[in-house]
C-alpha cells in the first residue's frame, strides 16, 4: 500500500531553473518530493538544499527523459518508492537556436522526445491513476512561445504549442468526465535560466535585454503554484507576458514571426 499520509509530488527537471523553484515552492508548502533529473550531484545538491530549508523528504531519479521509454522506467520508480504521487510537474524542457535547416536533426528529435514524448508518457502515466482515485493535480510547462511561431527558435515553439493544446484539451475532457483532477500549463515568458545558454541564445536580443524582459525562477515558481492550486487551465505569469501574447495571437501569423525572429536575433553593441 502506498504510503497516504504525505502529499508528494514529482517534479522533473527539478536541479535547475524554473523545476528548481517549483521544488522549493511545494517543499515550502508542505509536499515531499520526486526529483527527476539526469545529473547525480545536481540531484544531491538540490536535495540537500530543501530538505535543510523546508525538512520534507526528498526522493530522487536520475533519468534523461530524451531516451526512450525513460516515462515509463520513471512511473516504475515512483511505484518502488510506494508513494502516491498527488502532483505531476512536466518541467524539463529543451530548446536550440539556429536555422531549422542547419541543426543536426538528433537535436530537433531530442527536443521534441523530451518537451513532448516524455511529457505525454508521464501524463499518461499518472492521469489514469489520478483518475482512478478522483484526485491529483499536474502541471505542464508551456511556454508563450507556444501561443506564435518562432523562426531560429522553429522546433521549440512548435513543441510548446503541442504542449498548450494537450493541455486544453485534458482539461476539458476532465471536466466532462466530472473528474476531480485538474491540469494546469504554466506559460512563462523569458525567464533567467540556464535555458539560453544551453540552447546557444546567451548573445540574443533577449538576453540582451534581460532586465525587462525577464522573470526571475521564483516569480515564476509562486505564481504557478498558485495557479496550480486554483485549478487555472492556463497561466501566464506577469502582465506583460498576458499583454504581449494578447496582442500577438489578434495579429497575422506573418507580422507574429518576424516580431518574435527579432528576439532570437544576435544582439548587435
Amino acid at each position: 500500500m502506498a504510503d497516504e499520509t504525505k502529499k508528494t509530488v514529482l517534479i522533473t527537471g527539478a536541479t535547475s531553473g524554473i523545476g528548481k523553484a517549483l521544488a522549493h515552492e511545494f517543499g515550502k508548502n508542505g509536499y515531499d518530493i520526486i526529483a527527476v533529473a539526469r545529473n547525480k550531484e545536481e540531484l544531491e545538491n538540490v536535495t540537500s538544499e530543501i530538505q535543510n530549508q523546508h525538512g520534507v523528504e526528498v526522493f530522487t531519479i536520475i533519468k534523461d527523459l530524451a531516451h526512450d521509454g525513460a516515462g515509463q522506467e520513471v512511473f516504475d520508480e515512483t511505484q518502488k518508492i510506494n508513494r502516491t504521487v498527488n502532483v505531476l510537474v512536466n518541467d524539463a524542457g529543451v530548446g536550440q537556436r539556429g536555422n531549422f535547416a542547419d541543426i543536426p536533426f538528433e537535436k530537433d528529435q531530442e527536443i521534441i522526445h523530451l518537451n513532448i514524448l516524455a511529457l505525454t508518457q508521464l501524463t499518461k502515466l499518472y492521469l489514469k491513476e489520478m483518475v482512478k482515485r478522483d484526485e491529483g493535480k499536474i502541471m505542464q510547462l508551456g511556454s508563450i512561445a507556444g501561443f506564435q511561431p518562432g523562426p531560429l527558435m522553429a522546433v521549440y515553439h512548435a513543441t510548446k504549442a503541442y504542449v498548450v493544446s494537450f493541455s486544453e484539451a485534458l482539461a476539458t475532457e476532465l471536466k466532462d468526465m466530472g473528474s476531480k483532477v485538474s491540469i494546469t500549463c504554466l506559460c512563462p515568458g523569458p525567464t533567467d535560466t540556464n535555458f539560453f545558454s544551453r540552447g546557444d541564445m546567451e548573445n540574443t536580443e533577449v538576453v540582451a535585454h534581460k532586465d525587462k524582459l525577464m522573470q526571475t525562477p521564483e516569480e515564476v515558481a509562486k505564481g504557478g503554484y498558485k495557479a496550480l492550486m486554483d485549478g487555472e487551465r492556463i497561466y501566464i505569469p506577469g502582465a506583460s507576458n498576458k499583454v504581449t501574447t494578447f496582442i500577438r495571437r489578434a495579429i497575422p501569423k506573418s507580422l507574429q514571426s518576424r516580431m518574435q525572429k527579432q528576439f532570437y536575433e544576435k544582439h548587435e553593441e
